[in-house]
C-alpha cells in the first residue's frame, strides 16, 4: 500500500475536491482518511512547496503535544495494580498475547 498526502476542500454535499490532481499512472481504488482542520487552529500547519511542485502540509508540534497529553491523561487513569498485570515482554510478544502466535523467548 502506498500513501499519498493531498489537500482539498469538502463542499456542502460532503464531496472532496482535491487542490491538485493525484499523480497516479492508472485508475485505482483508494482508501481515504480525512483530517479536518479546526478553524481555530488552522494556522498550526504550514504549507511548503516541494521541488516537484506538490505542496505538502507539515504539522507542527502542537498537535503532537495534544495527542501525547491525551495519552498521558488516559494512562494516568489506569490504576498501578493494572499496569503491574501487564507481561514484561508485551512489546516483544504482542502478537502472542493478541493472536496466540508463537511466543518469542528472551
Amino acid at each position: 500500500m502506498q500513501a499519498i498526502e493531498a489537500t482539498g476542500t469538502v463542499n456542502a454535499q460532503g464531496q472532496i475536491s482535491l487542490d491538485q490532481p493525484l499523480q497516479i499512472a492508472h485508475p485505482a481504488r483508494v482508501r481515504v482518511i480525512v483530517l479536518l482542520s479546526n478553524p481555530e487552529t488552522s494556522n498550526l500547519e504550514s504549507s511548503q512547496p516541494k521541488e516537484d511542485g506538490v505542496e505538502t502540509i507539515e504539522p507542527q508540534d502542537v498537535s503532537a503535544q495534544s495527542f501525547l497529553s491525551m495519552v498521558d491523561t488516559i494512562r494516568s487513569q489506569v490504576p498501578k495494580e493494572e499496569w503491574k498485570k501487564l507481561p514484561t515482554d508485551l512489546s516483544k510478544n504482542i502478537d502472542h498475547y493478541l493472536y496466540g502466535s508463537a511466543k518469542i523467548e528472551e
